[in-house]
């Protein structure tokens, strides 16, 4: 089963009849976002696109204008007391001359709709979208390093 759903025991009532059976749920993490190795917010999600969430935030939170603000995306290791990467902090390297904010964020709608592509909304919370691609092909120039 992957990360993004679970297998769980249910309780299943029809007809007033109660019987346990198999279920596949939707799994929610938290994932920091850190700006410049520095923790900029929390949030959750459904694991999945989280590059593209990271940057959909940056764009509707104004830390980020667009792509060009962007050097890079990369998921850090080193999350846990063994260093491992639970792959829930990602670090967002911004372009030469693009300030980072000075203090982690606060008092924003950190909690988007499961599964759906933050990047998408943040083009919408921002107004009409801008011409040329799709949203979605706008997240994708993050490089996957």
């Amino acid at each position: 089963m992957g990360r993004v759903t679970q297998r769980r025991r249910v309780l299943r009532v029809r007809d007033g009849q109660p019987s346990h059976r198999p279920d596949t749920l939707a799994v929610e993490e938290p994932m920091e976002i850190r700006v410049g190795g520095r923790p900029l917010t929390v949030t959750m999600r459904t694991p999945g696109d989280d590059f593209d969430l990271a940057a959909g935030f940056l764009v509707s939170e104004g830390v980020v204008r667009g792509a060009g603000d962007v050097a890079g995306i990369r998921y850090c290791a080193g999350a846990t007391s063994d260093r491992g990467n639970t792959y829930n902090v990602v670090d967002v390297v911004l372009a030469p001359g693009v300030a980072a904010p000075t203090r982690p964020w606060s008092g924003t709608s950190t909690r988007p709709p499961p599964a759906v592509c933050a990047a998408r909304r943040a083009w919408t919370r921002c107004g009409p979208r801008p011409p040329g691609p799709s949203p979605r092909t706008r997240c994708g120039w993050v490089p996957r390093s």
